[in-house]
């Protein structure tokens, strides 16, 4: 009956720590995390005063692995999720690749017959002599 007060009471305290603690985790992988530990820890606890020694470390590790895998299927769909919106929003980019390409396509091209004025420095050639102030 005590180590099941204590189990309570640690708990209690684990729950609270994770909840507050590690805010920039969100909310549901940090309850598989704290919640998978515990769970494995009640197992083990229910578990220890009828069964031998390895069948309980079996049990925690069997818990432990069931928490692990719901932490990966959880790390899963949200690559996933994230692996869509790039898809999507590289569709949406060519797309609007492929409306601004038409939309200049589309445009009439003026023509003009002057030469275009060069801006900068422009070379001098040998024969020409230079005019200077003064």
């Amino acid at each position: 009956m005590i180590r099941l007060l204590v189990f309570l009471i640690l708990a209690a305290i684990i729950l609270a720590l994770t909840y507050f603690r590690f805010k920039q985790f969100p909310l549901l992988k940090r309850m598989i995390i704290s919640g998978g530990g515990l769970a494995a820890a009640a197992v083990a606890l229910l578990m220890q005063g009828t069964y031998a020694w390895y069948i309980v470390a079996l049990a925690l590790v069997g818990m432990s692995f069931l928490a692990a895998f719901a932490f990966a299927k959880i790390i899963t769909k949200e690559r996933q999720e994230k692996l869509r919106i790039v898809e999507e929003r590289r569709e949406q980019k060519l797309q609007q690749t492929l409306k601004k390409s038409a939309a200049l396509e589309k445009a009439p091209e003026i023509e003009t017959d002057e030469k275009p004025m060069s801006f900068g420095m422009q070379s001098i050639d040998a024969e020409r002599e230079e005019i200077t102030r003064g």
